[in-house]
């Protein structure tokens, strides 16, 4: 399970992303400006690639408030992808 005390404050992520897996699921929790609009975007993905090297149309991307709830709120979605999905992950080469 992802924990929310891993994945840091808004602080870190005004100078870069986050990057982690958890048994074969990758993700990326990151800050994404448009317009005068601040947000966070959490994206995850089937391992064992990095993201660069993952095609796009097997990631999914949900965007939260730019907040430590925002983050809490990621996390949780992670968790719950995790969840659904943990089947498709255990097939990942670790």
């Amino acid at each position: 399970m992802i924990q929310r005390k891993d994945l840091f404050s808004i602080p870190f992520y005004n100078k870069t992303q986050y990057t982690g897996s958890h048994l074969g699921m990758r993700y990326r929790i990151e800050k994404h400006v448009e317009d005068d609009s601040t947000t966070l975007l959490a994206t995850w993905w089937p391992g064992p690639y990095c993201f660069t090297a993952t095609p796009d149309e097997k990631k999914k991307t949900n965007t939260f408030e730019y907040s430590d709830e925002g983050i809490g709120q990621a996390c949780d979605w992670l968790n719950q992808v995790y969840e659904e999905n943990a089947d498709l992950f255990k097939t990942v080469p670790i």
